[in-house]
């Protein structure tokens, strides 16, 4: 899939996203310059299974995607699939801006993982399903 094509399906769950939350700023970047950005924030990364991230920012919230990891993560996928894993990656990152839980330790972070993956489960069923796929098999 290409990056318009993302950026629509992106767009699309971030404007039927039923919380009351700002919406974000999209941004695709480059995998170097993702790397740099994950390693700048401190977060334990896995960049081959990491395809976004939200940054908290003084005018709003940034959902970086980087377009490499996802198609790669999604290449075995049908075009089915792929909107799925962009609708559940991006709902992850969602939950995470409605829940506005400050993480500063590793194991705040894990607690803020937890709280949305129950949520992704609990209330997007079928992109929580893709994104485990993903996660057992990557």
């Amino acid at each position: 899939m290409d990056k318009e094509e993302m950026l629509l399906v992106i767009n699309d769950t971030i404007m039927n996203f039923k919380k009351d939350i700002e919406k974000p700023f999209v941004m695709f970047i480059t995998k170097e310059r993702f790397s740099h950005y994950l390693d700048m924030m401190q977060l334990k990364k896995h960049l081959d299974k990491t395809p976004c991230f939200v940054a908290e920012m003084k005018g709003g919230n940034l959902l970086y995607y980087c377009e490499e990891i996802i198609n790669k993560l999604t290449k075995d996928f049908s075009h089915t699939e792929t909107k799925l894993f962009l609708q559940g990656i991006t709902l992850h990152e969602l939950l995470h801006i409605k829940n506005k839980l400050h993480v500063f330790t590793g194991e705040e972070a894990v607690f803020s993982e937890t709280i949305v993956d129950q949520e992704l489960k609990a209330f997007y069923p079928r992109q929580h399903a893709i994104l485990a796929m993903v996660t057992m098999t990557k």
